[in-house]
């Protein structure tokens, strides 16, 4: 029996962004996979268990504390988790850093190094503190796991670690079939087209770039709703004043439950993703599996994930990106086979598939 700890104190539910799926729905397929040889250990606070009910399938260590305080999460890592850990086989760090204390059985994930590669997202105190962590966590680390090749290839590049110890291991899909069930449908969308795009309003992730396309699109087909969900980021007031002066009807709900997206997919009839940097883009992989034809950035993670499914834009030109949109609105029997292409090619990332390849990292540590 592997005893593995899965450490998630630097997971406050709601405020980390993408890691936060990749990491509930790795933890939940693993869950599911039931494997006879692995005894599953989850730390985190209760906000964490209360927002993931399903976590509580595993043996589960509930810190006590502060959560909300950056300072007291670094801390505890060391103290609690530190004490929490200490009869682990394998103890897997899903926040991006190894503890300064540690077991030297630790596995860590990172997610992304847009720290090192877009400072100015960041603050300084910040850029500094990921600046050192980082590579010391490489360092201390047994395997180091990413969530794509392509952030492999930089964690090697930019950090120096040894190619051997640095392991792709992407997430999945929302184990919830959100094509045929469990889908909330969304109301006051129109009759027309809808382009959807699941996303913070953070400035990489290019929100007014498809508003400019969307307003190119406007002179072409006049009945289209572009649906912007996601959380408020440091590039909200720029893109509330575009929404503000869009002549295309813009519908922002902003955060919405589970639920409610697995009904936008369904609703939508493209997919948009305009970022210029991720990791990976679950959003993407949801599309490619609800059957939405996809227009992404040419960049980054993205094209691993698409393929040869979707239409992959380069650069920022408004005009580029309101092309493929309507070319995957009026593509016919090309966009089908896209389509059909995509769901075959997100089985790749099965929920089944994606607990096997951690699992199988587990092993290569204990």
């Amino acid at each position: 029996m592997i005893r593995v700890a899965a450490n998630l104190a630097w997971l406050v539910p709601g405020r980390v962004g993408g890691s936060e799926e990749y990491t509930i729905r790795l933890l939940s397929a693993v869950i599911a996979a039931a494997p006879a040889d692995i005894d599953l250990r989850v730390i985190g606070a209760p906000a964490l268990f209360a927002a993931h009910p399903g976590l509580r399938a595993a043996e589960c260590v509930t810190l006590r504390g502060p959560q909300t305080m950056r300072p007291w999460r670094i801390a505890s890592e060391s103290t609690i988790v530190h004490r929490a850990t200490r009869d682990a086989d394998v103890v897997h760090h899903f926040g991006g850093r190894v503890p300064a204390r540690n077991h030297g059985n630790d596995i860590v994930t990172i997610h992304d190094l847009q720290p090192l590669q877009m400072p100015e997202n960041f603050s300084a105190v910040k850029r500094h503190y990921l600046g050192f962590v980082l590579p010391r966590s490489v360092r201390a680390a047994r395997m180091v796991l990413t969530p794509s090749e392509w952030v492999a290839s930089t964690v090697v590049e930019l950090l120096g670690a040894d190619p051997a110890d640095v392991r792709p291991v992407s997430s999945t899909w929302d184990a919830a079939d959100h094509i045929e069930a469990n889908a909330a449908e969304v109301d006051g969308l129109g009759d027309g087209a809808v382009v959807l795009y699941p996303a913070v309003t953070h400035p990489h992730k290019r929100h007014e770039l498809l508003l400019a396309a969307m307003e190119r699109l406007a002179g072409l087909d006049d009945d289209v709703t572009l649906v912007l969900t996601g959380g408020t980021g440091r590039a909200e007031a720029a893109v509330q004043a575009a929404i503000e002066r869009s002549p295309v009807r813009v519908v922002r709900p902003g955060r919405v439950s589970a639920a409610r997206l697995r009904g936008l997919y369904r609703q939508a009839d493209v997919l948009a993703f305009p970022s210029a940097y991720e990791g990976f883009g679950l959003p993407v992989l949801e599309a490619m599996r609800a059957g939405v034809p996809v227009v992404a950035s040419n960049a980054t993670a993205l094209p691993e994930v698409i393929g040869d499914t979707g239409l992959l834009v380069d650069g920022a030109d408004p005009d580029r990106w309101a092309e493929a949109i309507v070319a995957s609105l009026h593509g016919g029997a090309d966009v089908e086979a896209r389509v059909a292409r995509a769901r075959a090619r997100a089985e790749h990332w099965s929920p089944k598939a994606a607990a096997e390849r951690l699992i199988d990292a587990w092993r290569a540590v204990s």
